[in-house]
Order: C-alpha cells, then sequence, then structure tokens
C-alpha cells in the first residue's frame, strides 16, 4: 500500500545558488563542530557568494533531525550566527531523511505564495555530536535501579536511525527489502564502487569544489567528503561482513556513513531575481511526497518521482540526470529495476554510500548537486528524491534556466 501526491508551483521559483561543508565521518574531523556552526558557515559564504544584502532574506528553514541538546530553533540560530537580521524568522523542518528536500519544498511553497522574496532553505546535522538521553524517571527521582540500568538512550539511534513502530533500525528493514527484490550482493557492491569512483573523480575535476567550501576552526581544514574510499575496490568490499542481519545483503561498505555536514540553497520569486539581478542555477518546477508501508522506506521513491512525473507530464526518458539518495545501495537497484533510471544518469557524481549522510541535511545536498551537475552536462532537467524513516519519501524537479 502506498500513497503519493504532487504539486507543480504556478508561480515561478529558483533555486538560486548553494553551499555546502565537506562530509565529515561520524568522530572524525568535525565531531567538535556543531551543526549549527556549520549551518552558519554556508550561509555567510552564499550570502557573499550571491551578492545580496543580509537584511533582505527573511525566512530561514532548515531541516535538522538530532536536535535533543542543540538549543531552541536552529534554523533561527544558524542565520543569526551567520550575521543575519535579528528578526529573521526560521523553523526546522523534520521529515527524518528527507528534512533538507522538506525544507527546501516549504521555502519554495512560502515564496511561491508571495509571502517571502528571498528565504533560506537546507540542513544540517552532526551525528558526531547526539547526546545519549535519559528516561524522565530521573527527573522525579530515581529511588532503586535494582539489577538494572537508568536506561541511557542513543539520540541519534533513537531520533534518527530506529523505526519505533516495527522496533527494527533501518537496516534491518533495507536487507529486508533487498530480500524482496532478489538483490545480489554482487550488484550491490558494484553500486557502492560506483559511488566512490564517482565522487572522487567528481572531487578530482573540481566539480565538488565549486559549491563546498572548506571548514576551518583553529588548526583543522576539512576540505574534501571525508568518507570517500578511493582505493576501494569491488574484491575488498565483497569481504566486508552483513552489518544489520545474519544474511544481509548490506554491510558497512554498501550503507550510507554516519556523517556531519550543513548545506543552504537560497530560494527566490521571479521579482526578486529579476529586480536584484539574480542569476539563478535552476527553476523548480515541481515536487511530491509519498508514504509506504514503513518496512519498506527504500520504495517510496518510485512512488514519488510517479506521482511527479505524471503531473508534470514527463517521462523518465526526458529527465537528464537523476539523484537518489544511497541511503543502502537497494536503493539504487530499486530505482532501476522500478523505474528504468539508467546507472549512468543516476548519481553520477557519487551518493551517500560514499560522501556520507548528515541526516537533515542530504535532501538539500541531493538537489544542489543536481543543479551544478545540469549546468556542468549543460542539461535540461532533473529529479532528485529520497526515503525517510518510518516509510516515505519526498521528490523535487528542477529544470536549469
Amino acid at each position: 500500500m502506498a500513497t503519493a501526491r504532487a504539486s507543480i508551483f504556478k508561480e515561478p521559483v529558483y533555486l538560486v545558488d548553494g553551499v555546502r561543508t565537506p562530509v565529515g565521518k561520524f568522530g572524525r574531523s568535525l565531531r567538535e563542530v556543531t551543526a549549527v556552526s556549520l549551518a552558519a558557515d554556508t550561509i555567510r559564504e552564499l550570502v557573499e557568494r550571491v551578492g545580496v544584502d543580509k537584511n533582505d532574506i527573511e525566512v530561514a528553514v532548515y531541516g535538522h533531525v538530532i536536535r535533543a541538546g542543540t538549543h531552541m530553533n536552529t534554523a533561527k540560530q544558524a542565520a543569526l550566527k551567520a550575521g543575519l537580521r535579528e528578526d529573521i524568522e526560521g523553523f526546522n523542518v523534520d521529515m527524518v531523511c528527507a528534512s533538507g528536500m522538506a525544507a527546501l519544498v516549504k521555502a519554495s511553497i512560502l515564496v511561491s505564495s508571495g509571502m517571502y522574496s528571498l528565504a533560506l532553505a537546507g540542513g544540517m546535522e552532526s551525528m558526531s555530536s547526539a547526546p545519549f538521553l535519559a528516561p524522565a524517571s530521573i527527573r522525579w527521582g530515581v529511588r532503586l535501579a535494582y539489577r538494572g540500568e537508568l536506561g541511557l538512550r542513543d539520540a541519534m539511534v533513537n531520533d534518527g536511525l530506529y523505526d519505533p513502530i516495527n522496533m527494527m533500525v533501518m537496516g534491518e528493514e533495507a536487507d529486508e527489502t533487498a530480500w524482496e527484490y532478489s538483490a545480489e550482493r554482487e550488484v550491490l557492491d558494484w553500486i557502492a564502487y560506483e559511488s566512490n569512483m564517482r565522487a572522487a573523480k567528481a572531487w578530482d575535476r573540481g566539480h565538488m569544489s565549486r559549491y563546498t567550501i572548506p571548514v576551518r576552526r583553529g588548526g583543522l581544514v576539512l576540505d574534501y567528503d571525508e568518507g570517500i574510499r578511493p582505493d576501494t575496490t569491488i574484491d575488498k568490499l565483497s569481504k566486508l561482513p552483513p552489518v544489520f542481519t545474519p544474511r544481509g545483503p548490506h554491510t558497512a561498505g554498501n550503507s550510507s556513513q554516519l556523517s556531519d555536514g550543513a548545506v543552504s540553497l537560497l530560494v527566490a520569486g521571479e521579482d526578486s531575481v529579476k529586480e536584484l539581478g539574480l542569476r539563478p542555477k535552476a527553476r523548480i518546477v515541481g515536487w511530491a511526497i509519498a508514504g509506504v508501508n514503513p518496512r519498506r522506506f527504500p520504495v517510496a521513491p518510485v512512488h514519488a518521482i510517479k506521482a511527479l512525473l505524471e503531473k508534470l507530464g514527463w517521462r523518465v526518458e526526458d529527465v537528464d540526470f537523476w539523484e537518489n539518495n544511497e541511503a543502502f545501495a537497494i536503493n539504487s537497484l530499486i530505482m532501476n529495476r522500478d523505474l528504468g533510471v539508467p546507472y549512468e544518469k543516476l548519481n553520477v557524481n557519487g551518493g551517500s554510500i560514499a560522501i556520507g549522510h548528515p541526516l537533515g541535511s542530504t535532501g538539500a545536498r541531493l538537489v544542489l548537486q543536481l543543479a551544478y551537475t545540469l549546468e556542468e552536462e549543460q542539461a535540461s532537467r532533473g529529479i532528485a528524491s529520497i526515503c525517510h524513516g518510518l516509510g516515505g519519501a519526498a521528490a523535487i524537479a528542477i529544470e536549469r534556466v
């Protein structure tokens, strides 16, 4: 059972430009840098790069999933720390892995409605900073912990990686979906290998550095996605053991990585584009969301995309490039088998298996990467999509301008 709905923007909405941080590996270079600080870095750079007056930006909408302990309204926090006007409005969006894309959709709707002229959208996540959660019983007094523990929980797992309805981590559900598709381990490992090779080549030829800024803190300089493994091979990947179920087929090598990172995008209406002389990267044409059984979350993008294609009157072959989040390698296999998306048009500059998957920001990264891919390839149309926990997905269609 699945539901999907799509909509087209009747008034033009533009993705002016965007900036992201490099993606840091869990517990590595960026572990001491907060999600808000990462997002503020991208906002400052984006405002300077586009050349808009920072006081003209009216609202900030950011995906952020693991917010426990990060203080209130991290979207507005990031905007203020980046030096934007103190009365800027801001709010967070939580659609689990799709949060960054949902934030872009929400900001685009607000601009399209005429409520705002310029909006920031994006996502942030520091999975390395995720705290442990103590139970509420501590607040009211723990009389006795007899033969037991106080029950600390990992906020990262609890709020971002665990299905509380079926009491399974998402990797277990991804394995189940792989069994449903009779997915061959060899194909999944090849998808992982390609992700790493494509991402490494995108960095080598300068594609990624066009929209990725270094993170500098004291003596730290991170100017490259830390999780990419350019030296991996199919043979190395094939020897990795399953990590979620005894059968697998998903391993640490063909699953997305726990990560830290942030993305900011500037969204504008047509009047602002003309009045401010902006040169947008793309027009945001339409969007869709879908819901499925939580245990089958990897299939959800297919339903969102089908609804979006129907609404737009496009066919699969009308789309030049695709970005679909590599939460697990099975996601790409499903796109190929169920929709007929060629692998040579899918995640052509690498995906989350190589780059990493900071939950709240990846959906925005996909759209940014797609816009720059269309520009680099002189192509016209693209669709970005992403599944999310508890069984759903979001998709956005853009056209290069």
